[in-house]
């Protein structure tokens, strides 16, 4: 359970971000005086965190910071997938637990950006998992019903336009890979 839940810490966190940041809040960022995108970046504290924001903002999808956020996914969902491919229903076995928990969100956001398809059409025991996790009450009481309608919408939007450059990433890394 620990290992899922590090894949969440070491990927699967940036990466959810630099796809969101990508495709929605660079825009509203263009849209600030240079003071305040100056003042906004200088008050991250995290100068990591910060030179990330700055790439994404200045290199959109050409930041490194994208490639690695698409090679945090598929490192994810390939070892899910091999995890899964035994027959078990969940990752630890038998039983739904904080593995799923962890990865839900991200997995989410992925699905909410209409990108999630880029990574699970061919990989059935990932996609039957989503399904199972999507069906819980606790997914749709934690998860959907705590989404805004206009939330939704907009990650949808956003995903829509970035999908096909995330595409044509994912397809450099696993040539890369």
């Amino acid at each position: 359970m620990r290992l899922w839940s590090k894949t969440v810490d070491d990927g699967l966190f940036i990466g959810a971000t630099v796809f969101s940041f990508a495709a929605m809040f660079r825009d509203r960022m263009k849209n600030m005086s240079p003071e305040d995108r100056d003042r906004r970046f200088r008050n991250v504290g995290d100068p990591e965190r910060r030179d990330r924001h700055q790439s994404m903002f200045e290199e959109g999808l050409d930041s490194p910071y994208v490639f690695r956020a698409v090679g945090a996914y598929e490192i994810a969902f390939k070892a899910m997938e091999t995890a899964l491919s035994d027959g078990r229903q969940w990752l630890a076995r038998d039983m739904f637990s904080l593995a799923e928990i962890s990865l839900a969100p991200f997995v989410a956001r992925l699905e909410y950006m209409t990108m999630l398809d880029l990574w699970i059409d061919e990989r059935p025991a990932v996609a039957a998992w989503w399904h199972r996790v999507k069906g819980r009450p606790s997914y749709r009481s934690e998860v959907t019903e705590c989404v805004p309608a206009e939330v939704a919408t907009e990650m949808r939007r956003a995903g829509e336009k970035i999908k096909p450059r995330i595409a044509g990433i994912r397809a450099e890394y696993l040539a890369w890979a």
